[in-house]
């Protein structure tokens, strides 16, 4: 099981790496924790509005995922800011 942290800022104002520290340091605490090793495979970072489905870094990060693979990002508003049927849409292709 490989952890994908996607890091997402709205705005070239904003960073999309403020929250790289904060999820590295989760996963070390979940790792100690529960006696895991899991590691993050690469940081997906970019700056894109939350609503629109079709983002390229999230699609890269959809594309080289696989099955038990991890999903991290720091709240849900950083993954997306969709439509219910647009979310429904990203849900399925978090699942395939």
């Amino acid at each position: 099981m490989l952890i994908r942290p996607y890091l997402r800022a709205s705005t070239n104002e904003q960073n999309a790496n403020r929250a790289k520290a904060y999820l590295k340091n989760f996963v070390h605490e979940q790792n100690s924790a529960n006696g895991t090793e899991h590691k993050i495979a690469t940081w997906y970072i970019e700056n894109a509005s939350g609503a629109k489905i079709d983002r390229d870094i999230l699609n890269k990060l959809l594309d080289e995922a696989e099955t038990g693979d991890v999903l991290l990002v720091e709240s849900v508003d950083r993954l997306t800011r969709l439509s219910n049927k647009d979310w429904g849409n990203l849900n399925s292709l978090i699942k395939s």
